[in-house]
């Protein structure tokens, strides 16, 4: 995103904040809940414009506070960010900026430990009723339960889910500029594959454009795997060389201003196994044709169909990785909907304009020399007149020809 542009008016994040917290609540109207605490990183970073704290392990760092009668919100962060998120977040009264309390997360602590989630309650004028929370271990929530007392604790998972879906304009903006980012680091993967190289010298690179251009966080735990690694396929970078004669799958993905992208390209160091090139072309043509069925009142189920009519017949048709063929993607890394293969229950859903989606076709065989692994991903926000593709590193030629 340019800085040395004063003439620039892209994004708006007053307006962001705004609309996301007019969308949060009419999510909770329609489910009944009248107020919210909220744990989860995208889930804070969506309600309140808190950057969370991440972490590789499963450990709640930071808390959100909203009820449906106050426009405001609570905030808790750990004690080492709360002197900088009072000075910074300044959309929100430094008063309301607190300590995360530790009792949450500290074994045998007892209800008593999340009172100061409580105080935050009755502030914002809360006495009882519905709850809504995200995650949290089973004592934590045992714990959260018990504080609220005569009211009643309820998932907030799926409310939370209507509320990201849609995205405004300023957030299709900083999608825009992630993809950026993440085609800026695909491009310096593919230029660097040789013969020798590993996956792990790959990934160091795309982390380096990642981080040099200011992203948050990776996305989660990269993909970059050659030759046989490929197919069953290893969900991460290590150390086995590319040789001559590789696909190399790459699958990567960053955060910038608290919204994600990603991208995956599989592509062919020297010449391509024929093999590798019809696998390859069946996932191309069902990506494309996807992308192509992406517009505002397509169904979940009308992507499966144009999916089932592209894999019929061929013979790697059933080779499809069984879990996903598109998801969600914002503030979350992959978030609602998501739409499965062909012939596996998937949710009713209806496209609406603004939703973005992670088209991910994945199709596996092994046993092929150089390894027939391919992902081919792109990130496509949903217009009035169908798909605008964010990610737009190129495809490989070798293998399409």
């Amino acid at each position: 995103m340019p800085l040395v542009a004063d003439w620039r008016r892209d994004v708006d994040y007053d307006e962001i904040r705004r609309l996301r917290r007019a969308r949060l609540s009419d999510a909770m109207a329609r489910a009944g809940v009248d107020a919210l605490v909220l744990f989860e990183n995208a889930n804070v970073r969506f309600a309140a414009g808190l950057r969370p704290l991440y972490a590789p392990n499963f450990q709640v760092r930071q808390a959100v506070v909203v009820t449906a009668d106050d426009p405001g919100a609570v905030v808790f962060v750990h004690q080492d960010d709360t002197p900088h998120r009072r000075k910074t977040m300044h959309w929100l009264d430094p008063a309301d900026i607190r300590e995360f309390p530790t009792g949450v997360v500290l074994e045998g602590g007892g209800a008593s430990a999340l009172a100061p989630l409580g105080d935050a309650l009755r502030q914002l004028g809360f006495t009882s009723g519905r709850v809504g929370t995200d995650i949290g271990t089973p004592a934590s929530l045992g714990n959260l339960a018990a504080l609220l007392g005569g009211s009643t604790l309820v998932d907030a998972n799926a409310l939370l889910n209507q509320a990201r879906m849609v995205k405004s304009p300023g957030e299709v903006v900083l999608m825009r500029h992630a993809s950026a980012i993440v085609d800026s680091a695909m491009r310096r993967a593919v230029a660097m594959l040789a013969p020798g190289v590993r996956e792990c010298d790959v990934l160091a690179e795309v982390m380096h454009e990642f981080y040099t251009h200011n992203a948050e966080v990776p996305q989660c735990n990269l993909i970059v795997c050659t030759g046989d690694n490929t197919a069953p396929m290893q969900r991460f970078a290590g150390d086995q060389l590319v040789r001559y004669g590789d696909l190399v799958f790459m699958d990567i993905g960053a955060c910038f201003n608290g919204m994600f992208s990603e991208e995956t390209r599989t592509v062919v160091v020297g010449t391509p196994h024929e093999t590798q090139r019809e696998v390859y072309r069946l996932v191309h043509a069902l990506h494309s044709a996807l992308i192509d069925a992406v517009r505002p009142g397509a169904t979940g189920e009308d992507l499966q169909s144009v999916a089932a009519g592209v894999l019929d017949g061929h013979r790697f048709g059933g080779n499809l990785q069984k879990m996903i063929i598109a998801h969600g993607i914002g503030v979350g890394y992959a978030e609602s909907p998501y739409i499965a293969p062909p012939g596996r229950p998937t949710p009713k859903l209806v496209l609406e304009e603004g939703m973005m989606l992670a088209i991910v076709p994945t199709v596996l065989v092994e046993g092929v020399p150089g390894g027939a692994g391919v992902r081919l991903e792109d990130v496509v926000a949903v217009t009035s007149s169908g798909a605008e593709v964010l990610t737009v590193h190129p495809y490989d030629d070798a293998l399409l020809a």
